[in-house]
């Protein structure tokens, strides 16, 4: 699913809009901006597994993950993790789209004992071929990768 849910990303636009993150940066909680360095860690570890293993192994490992399935997750967690996913996957130099966000934010959501579900679905893209899209998904809320989901046919789930 390499190359999929990128957004283009200027270097130099990213170093003008610096004073405005970090503005932005100071003024989120404590607790938002632990959580946001923890996406950033979060990302780069799922970088970092997709170069390195193979996919049947990391969807496995990713599919056995323990959780609380019985209990509510609190709606305000789940939209807190996933703007901290998507801010530090817009922020971090490295290719951040949609399947290590969804690997990032599952691994945070484990961290609060909740279980999740990535979906793979893919969208026919006319002459371009099939282009491919990962979400989450906890207890019906979509967590990350939510824009345009009715443009994606899901062909495969991870956990939940």
């Amino acid at each position: 699913m390499a190359g999929l849910c990128l957004e283009g990303h200027n270097p130099a636009m990213r170093v003008a809009r610096l004073p405005d993150k970090l503005r932005r940066f100071g003024g989120l909680s404590l607790a938002d901006k632990w959580l946001l360095g923890r996406a950033v860690v979060g990302l780069a570890i799922a970088r970092v597994q997709l170069a390195v293993t193979p996919f049947e192994r990391l969807a496995r490992r990713l599919s056995d993950e323990a959780g609380t399935a019985d209990t509510q997750a609190d709606p305000e967690l789940l939209r807190r993790v996933g703007f901290a996913v998507a801010a530090a996957a817009n922020n971090v130099p490295w290719r951040s789209d949609c399947f290590p966000q969804t690997i990032a934010a599952r691994k945070l959501l484990r961290r609060y004992g909740y279980t999740s579900t990535i979906h793979l679905g893919v969208e026919k893209a006319g002459e371009e071929g099939i282009l491919g899209h990962a979400w989450l998904t906890r207890g019906g809320i979509v967590v990350t990768g939510g824009q345009e989901l009715d443009r994606y046919v899901e062909m495969h789930r991870l956990g939940g």
